[in-house]
Parts: C-alpha cells; structure tokens; sequence
C-alpha cells in the first residue's frame, strides 16, 4: 500500500483556494442580503442595483457604507405608520345603538330596558310580544296586550255651551 503523500506546498494552496472560496461565498451572501434589504426600503430598482454595486466594490466595506446611506425604515414599517398617523387624525368614531344612562351617564346599549351599572329601569318588555315598552304605556301598542301599567284618566267629552250674551 502506498501512502498517499501530501506536500506542504499543496497543502498551502488547498488552504488559500478553500479561504478565497469562503470569502467569495461570504461577499455573495453579504451582497444578497444588501440587495434584499434595498428592496424592502425602497422602491427602486436603480437603489438596489447601486446597493448592489456598493456591496462588491469594496469588499465588506461596501456593506457598512450601504447601512450608514439606506432609507431608515422598510416600506412596511413606513406603510404601518402612515395608516396609524392616519387612524389618529381621523375623528373619534361613535357608536351608533349606544346612548347615555340618564342617571349614571355610563354608555347603554339602545334596547337595555334597566342600566346594568346603577339599575335604572328606562321600560319593559311586553309580556305576550317580548317588544320594548315605555314605563307609563298601559297596553302594549304592537300587539294590544295590557300590561299592567297604571293607565291615565281618559278625557271625557263634555258638552260645552255656548256663551251667554249679557
């Protein structure tokens, strides 16, 4: 058997061409990742090709001057401050269905018949139709059901008679 024999010239080489292929494949990975970044900070096709460039040219170096001259946030982080500038500028948008408690002053919902905070009751709920009814109804005006409320007196017709001429 013969030993296969390695001289430390080769040895030398092998070692500078595997050191010049990392740092090709680093500078390539370096430039990639220049280049992505160009394009999610900027539109522009003309900046990620000068990325690009500037990512080569001086090697490594290219990389540290691309992060002191790129656009300080990405496109998404612009877009995402723009729609909550613009959410914050807007005028406060009010619940419609909601009103005041007339005694607490808390928000309700427009079909609560009592307040569920201080336990005002506003009306009632018809017995036989399940409808929304005002505390002085007497008879449920939907379905013609009486529901127990005190009823007003019910104007009587008089006769009126005519004024005397003295």
């Amino acid at each position: 058997m013969r030993l296969l024999a390695i001289s430390s010239g080769s040895l030398i080489v092998l070692g500078v061409g595997v050191a010049i292929a990392y740092v090709a494949v680093l500078a390539i990975a370096v430039a990639f990742n220049v280049v992505r970044d160009a394009r999610r900070r900027s539109h522009s096709w003309i900046f990620a090709i000068f990325a690009f460039l500037l990512a080569f040219l001086p090697p490594f170096l290219g990389a540290i001057i691309y992060m002191v001259i790129r656009p300080p946030r990405p496109l998404d982080e612009e877009r995402a401050m723009a729609a909550e500038a613009q959410i914050l500028a807007a005028p406060p948008v009010v619940e419609k269905g909601g009103r005041p408690c007339p005694t607490c002053g808390r928000d309700i919902e427009e079909d609560f018949v009592m307040c569920p905070y201080c336990r005002t009751q506003f009306a009632r709920r018809c017995t036989a139709c399940e409808h929304t009814l005002r505390l002085g109804w007497p008879v449920c005006p939907f379905c013609g059901a009486e529901v127990g409320g005190r009823s007003l007196p019910q104007p009587t017709a008089r006769a009126v008679s005519p004024p005397q001429i003295r």
